[in-house]
């Protein structure tokens, strides 16, 4: 047995969790909206809505992207993006640490036969 969670972002609505700073780690990583996107088996439709979720939440834009020519299209995370990835990771790497904490004090050890 062990715990698990989920931690999201909400604004109005709920706008980051773990799958879209997979998302945006895969747009870093690959240059590009539509590869990050088939990497993780989403339509490109529907990564497009997660970025727009984003803006529409914080009202800052998370990645800059750039249409085709003749060194194609691509895609680059903005300032504002890469410090949402990066205090997202540092507020889950705590959130997790915690609640190993909490789990090894409720459930750890005899738990069953407590009094």
């Amino acid at each position: 047995m062990f715990p698990h969670i989920k931690v999201e972002l909400r604004a109005e609505d709920k706008f980051f969790g773990p799958g879209v700073c997979e998302l945006l780690e895969l747009i870093e990583q690959t240059g590009s909206l539509q590869s990050a996107c088939m990497e993780m088996g989403l339509s490109y439709s529907k990564g497009s809505r997660m970025l727009r979720g984003i803006e529409r939440q914080l009202g800052v834009s998370a990645v800059h992207r750039w249409t085709g020519g003749a060194g194609g299209g691509g895609a680059e995370l903005t300032r504002e993006g890469k410090l949402l990835i990066e205090n997202y990771r540092y507020m889950t790497a705590e959130i997790e640490k915690y609640t190993e904490t909490a789990f090894d004090k409720y459930f750890g050890g005899d738990w069953l036969n407590r009094e």
